[in-house]
């Protein structure tokens, strides 16, 4: 049997099935065959103007995840009131929409191999696909680059869009961070957020914007404190100062905590500073205990960054902290 085939059953059962019919816990890695049917025979990205070449933090894709100027999307938050996972949707031209978290500590975007199919992804590669593995969460199962040429959000459009699929079957595990109702089909991670002119997350009112090319200015009433971003790739992180110490902070909206530390702090972070944004008496987490990859480095989780509107400037490498429009 050959792959078109395969791929256009898996397609078949995933209309039948519905994409949003309930996932199984059970997640076991693809055999063989499925590996080769799937991802066995990648596409040369040559034929979509894209070049790839290999660094320290995996492989890259320039040229992808391609935006018209001028365009912008409003999205509600797809969980349900009171769940503050930024988990919202998007889809393929034509097709039913599917629930993707938006990860700012994820340096890539992932896809579960059940949801390739309704995006119709194919495997990019020369001589093989390639593949890593999730460095933000603990999670050792391959996820191989993938294309698809659209990705819908409402009314603006992305195109060329890469996707690490993963090589199981079942739902995405670690890389879900336990959101829920609905639990996501994908992971958006940094190599698409950081494509938009800005992401903003308003928590309060369970919205997500987006936009490809206009600017962002933040209400001068409402602003708390306006962040230089470290890096220009990779995940969303900051400096600032954890208990009056320098530390490079990630801001990591998949993650339903507080604070999460390399190492374990007894009793609560007396202070946390972001710039002019100051928490207090913050229970914390280690890493390994919130299922995170250990590194040396902090992150902040959606408990203290629901409290505020959240604007990722991509413009201007800054991220800014605004009150909620019922605070004002």
């Amino acid at each position: 049997m050959n792959r078109n085939l395969i791929f256009s059953l898996l397609l078949l059962v995933a209309a039948l099935a519905g994409c949003r019919s309930p996932q199984t816990d059970y997640i076991k890695p693809l055999a063989d065959d499925q590996l080769r049917s799937f991802f066995g025979r990648p596409e040369d990205p040559r034929r979509y103007a894209i070049t790839i070449y290999s660094s320290d933090e995996g492989p890259v894709f320039v040229g992808a995840n391609r935006l018209h100027p001028a365009h912008q999307a409003v999205l509600p938050f797809a969980t349900r009131r009171g769940d503050t996972a930024p988990v919202i949707e998007a889809g393929g031209k034509n097709e039913a929409p599917l629930p993707f978290l938006l990860d700012t500590s994820s340096r890539e975007s992932w896809l579960r191999f059940e949801a390739a199919p309704a995006l119709h992804v194919s495997a990019l590669g020369t001589d093989r696909a390639y593949g890593t593995t999730p460095r933000h969460v603990r999670d050792d199962i391959v996820g191989y680059g993938c294309i698809t040429s659209h990705l819908v959000f409402d009314t603006l459009w992305m195109e060329n869009v890469i996707l690490f699929v993963r090589a199981a079957s079942g739902p995405l595990g670690m890389l879900g961070r336990s959101a829920a109702n609905p639990r996501p089909e994908g992971v958006l991670g940094c190599n698409v957020l950081r494509e938009f002119s800005y992401v903003q997350m308003d928590f309060a009112a369970r919205l997500v914007t987006i936009t490809s090319s206009l600017g962002y200015r933040p209400n001068p009433d409402r602003l708390i404190a306006a962040v230089p971003l470290l890096d220009k790739d990779g995940p969303y992180a900051v400096s600032g100062m954890v208990n009056g110490k320098k530390a490079t902070i990630v801001l990591d909206t998949g993650g339903d905590f507080g604070i999460a530390t390399p190492k374990m702090t007894m009793g609560p972070i007396k202070q946390i500073s972001i710039g002019d944004l100051v928490f207090r008496d913050v229970r914390p987490y280690t890493l390994r205990e919130r299922n995170l990859t250990p590194d040396t480095t902090v992150r902040i989780g959606r408990q203290l960054l629901s409290q505020y509107k959240v604007t990722f400037d991509n413009l201007h490498y800054t991220v800014y902290f605004e009150k909620p429009a019922e605070e004002l």
